[in-house]
């Protein structure tokens, strides 16, 4: 039980954390709707299941241990984060939003989810640390469920989040400043983006 709560304050600090998990989820709320963001938020949960099984696996580790693999990752994740960032910073169609993502379908919600959990550098330290050095890792059984407990509690954190910035309320009162938000968000992901890049060469 102790092992269980350690799991669940540790996931839920990470999780909480701004990251660029956090802001994709913020951008999608805004750009594309309810529907994709809660597809995206599915994606970013299975991301965590694919981090949970490779740390199962010893795969993280081998990744981790060896600087060209972690180098090409980093590079991987900071690509994809500065083509989403510039591509929102960039973006200078007037901005309309779209309450049921029509423009975008939720296959691609869940897949720009996917890919920007799997590429996330902080996850990968992340179940470095909790299947490396906190958790027992010689029962197999109990590491399998942790990882399910946390893609299911990821999913509906962001699901929340997703929900949060789409409801009527929300949009009633910021839907003006929708777009200028989109472009903040944009450069933030830029920043990351830089810094993992800039990472490389300290």
């Amino acid at each position: 039980m102790t092992e269980f709560i350690t799991v669940v304050f540790l996931h839920m600090f990470a999780v909480m954390s701004p990251g660029p998990d956090f802001f994709l989820i913020t951008r999608q709320s805004l750009r594309h709707g309810r529907n994709v963001t809660i597809w995206t938020a599915f994606g970013i949960g299975s991301g965590i299941l694919f981090h949970s099984i490779l740390a199962i696996t010893g795969i993280v580790l081998l990744i981790t241990s060896n600087e060209f693999y972690l180098s090409i990752l980093k590079y991987i994740c900071s690509g994809y984060l500065l083509y989403l960032g510039v591509s929102s910073v960039m973006r200078t169609s007037s901005f309309e939003y779209s309450p049921n993502g029509s423009k975008w379908s939720n296959t691609n919600g869940f897949v720009v989810g996917l890919i920007t959990n799997i590429t996330n550098i902080k996850a990968l330290l992340f179940f470095i640390t909790l299947f490396g050095v906190v958790l027992n890792t010689d029962n197999t059984e109990r590491l399998i469920i942790y990882g399910l407990y946390m893609a299911l509690a990821t999913f509906i954190w962001f699901s929340f989040i997703g929900y949060v910035f789409t409801s009527q309320v929300f949009k009633s009162r910021f839907i003006k400043f929708f777009g200028y938000f989109e472009k903040g968000l944009g450069l933030i992901l830029v920043i990351i983006a830089m810094q993992l890049i800039i990472s490389e060469y300290l």
